[in-house]
C-alpha cells in the first residue's frame, strides 16, 4: 500500500515540482530525448527527491545518472510498445485512474482534502494524467510480454549461487508461528440498540432529512463522514460482500434499507453507477462490543491453551476453534516470516516466547477488526548467510531477478539500435 500511494503521489504531484522550478526562475530544460518523448530537469529532480526521501542525508554521486538511465529505459520500452502497436483499452485506463483516486482519497480522508493537497479537482487530475497512465500501462504490457515467461532452472540457481552466493545479503531473522484467533461477539442488546438508531436515521432521511448532514452528524465511519458519507468511485471487490451486493442492487438516487455487515449497520445511497463501478454514500452505525464479549473470548482461548499444554494438538485445536479463515485450514500455521515484517503486536508477542511456547491470549488487529489469539513460536531462525539447503527459494528468487535483469539489459540494448535517443546533461 505504501509503495502504491507513493507511486500515485509521484504522478499527481509532478506539477508541484515544476512550479517549484519556475518559482526559482530556473529553466526547465530537457535532459534527455527518447523517440518522441522528453525528460525534463524537473522530472528528473522529482525522481531523485523520491529516491532520497527515505535517507535524505545519504550521498551517492551516481544516483542522478542511475535514475536518469532508469527513466530513459522506461521511455525506450514505451517507444518499443508504440512500434509494436500495443493498445490499451480505454476502460483499463479508467479503471486504473479510478483505483488510484480512490486509494488516495482514503489516504487523505476525503476527496476534498485530496483535491486541496494536489491543487486540482479529481476530474482535472484524471484529464491531466490520463495519458501518463495509458503510457504506464503500455510499458507494463510489453514488459510482461518480454519478461513474464522467464523461468529459472535448478541448475541455473546452483550456478548463480556458486558465483554470487558470498555477495548475497544476509537472511534476516525469521520465526515460524502458529495462531488460534477468535473474534469477540456482539451482545444482542447492543446489536438491537444499534439497529434502532440506524432505523431512526433512515426514517429521518426518507422523511426529507439531508443524507449528507445525517452522515456528518451520526456516521461512525470518520473517513467518509466528514465528506457526507461519500466513499468515492469503487469497483467490485473493494467492499465487504453484504455491502457490495446491496450497493450494486441500487440505482442512482436510491437509498437502501438497513444493511448489516461485520462493521455494523449501514444506510447506503447510490450516487453514480458506471458499468462495474459505483459511487456510494453511506452512514455507518457501529455495533459496539463490550468487556463481557472480550472476556468470553479470552476465557475460551485460555481453556484451549490449557488443553494444548495438557497434550492436545495445536493444529487440531486451530482447525476446530480458530476463526481466522486464512490459517485455520493449515492448523493455524502462519509459515516462516521475517521478524521485520511482523506487525508491532505480533513482534512483541514472539519476543517473549521460546521455541514451543504458547502465549497467553493477546489482542491483535485483524481484518480491519480486532481479535484475541494465542500464538505458538514453532521455530526461531537467526540471521544467517544464505545456503541452498535452507534458503533455496530465496536464492532462486535472487537468481530469477538476476536473469530477468540480464534479459532486460539485452532487450534495452536492442531497442536502442532502433529508437533515437540523446542525453543532454
Amino acid at each position: 500500500m505504501k509503495q502504491y500511494i507513493l507511486f500515485a503521489l509521484l504522478l499527481f504531484t509532478a506539477s508541484f515540482v515544476q512550479a517549484q522550478v519556475q518559482n526559482n526562475q530556473t529553466l526547465d530544460r530537457i535532459v534527455a530525448v527518447v523517440g518522441d518523448e522528453i525528460i525534463t530537469e524537473s522530472e528528473l529532480q522529482m525522481q531523485i527527491l523520491q529516491a532520497t526521501r527515505a535517507n535524505p542525508k545519504s550521498e551517492d554521486p551516481s544516483l542522478r545518472s542511475r535514475i536518469l538511465e532508469a527513466m530513459m529505459n522506461d521511455k525506450l520500452v514505451l517507444a518499443q510498445a508504440v512500434l509494436d502497436s500495443i493498445q490499451v483499452p480505454p476502460e483499463e485506463v479508467n479503471r486504473r485512474l479510478d483505483e488510484q483516486v480512490q486509494k488516495l482519497t482514503r489516504y487523505y480522508g476525503s476527496e476534498e482534502r485530496f483535491e486541496q493537497a494536489v491543487g486540482m479537482t479529481v476530474s482535472q487530475m484524471k484529464r491531466e494524467y490520463r495519458d501518463d497512465i495509458r503510457k504506464r500501462i503500455m510499458i507494463e504490457m510489453i514488459q510482461q510480454q518480454e519478461l513474464g515467461s522467464i523461468e529459472i532452472t535448478h541448475r541455473e540457481v546452483e550456478e548463480f549461487f556458486r558465483t554470487y552466493g558470498d555477495s548475497l545479503p544476509l537472511v534476516p531473522e525469521q520465526v515460524e508461528l502458529r495462531q488460534i484467533a477468535m473474534f469477540p461477539r456482539v451482545t444482542e442488546s447492543f446489536r438491537q440498540a444499534a439497529r434502532e438508531k440506524a432505523q431512526a436515521i433512515l426514517d429521518s432521511i426518507r422523511a426529507g432529512a439531508s443524507f449528507e448532514e445525517m452522515a456528518k452528524k451520526y456516521s461512525d465511519d470518520p473517513g467518509s463522514a466528514r465528506n457526507g458519507g461519500n466513499l468515492g468511485l469503487a469497483r467490485r471487490g473493494v467492499f465487504v460482500k453484504e455491502f457490495e451486493e446491496a450497493t450494486f442492487a441500487l440505482e442512482p438516487g436510491d437509498i437502501s434499507d438497513l444493511v448489516e455487515t461485520k462493521f455494523g449497520f449501514h444506510i447506503i445511497k447510490l450516487l453514480e453507477k458506471k458499468g462495474e463501478a459505483v459511487k456510494p454514500q453511506h452512514i455507518l452505525i457501529r455495533v459496539e462490543k463490550t468487556g463481557e464479549s472480550d472476556q468470553s473470548v479470552i476465557d475460551t482461548l485460555k481453556a484451549v491453551r490449557q488443553r494444548i499444554l495438557d497434550g492436545a494438538s495445536f493444529e487440531e485445536m486451530a482447525m476446530r476453534y480458530s476463526e481466522d479463515g486464512e490459517t485455520r485450514k493449515f492448523g493455524g500455521n502462519l509459515g516462516e516470516i521475517e521478524v521485520g515484517e511482523l506487525s508491532d503486536e505480533m513482534k512483541a508477542v514472539q519476543q517473549e516466547l521460546s521455541e514451543g511456547q504458547i502465549s497467553e491470549p493477546t489482542k491483535l488487529t485483524m481484518n480491519r477488526d480486532y481479535a484475541y489469539a494465542i500464538i505458538q513460536l514453532v521455530k526461531r531462525i537467526p540471521q544467517h548467510k544464505a545456503t541452498l539447503d535452507s534458503d533455496y527459494q530465496r536464492v532462486s528468487n535472487f537468481a530469477k531477478i538476476f536473469k530477468q535483469n540480464r534479459v532486460y539489459a539485452d532487450w534495452i540494448a536492442k531497442i536502442k539500435e532502433n529508437v533515437y535517443w540523446k542525453v543532454s546533461l
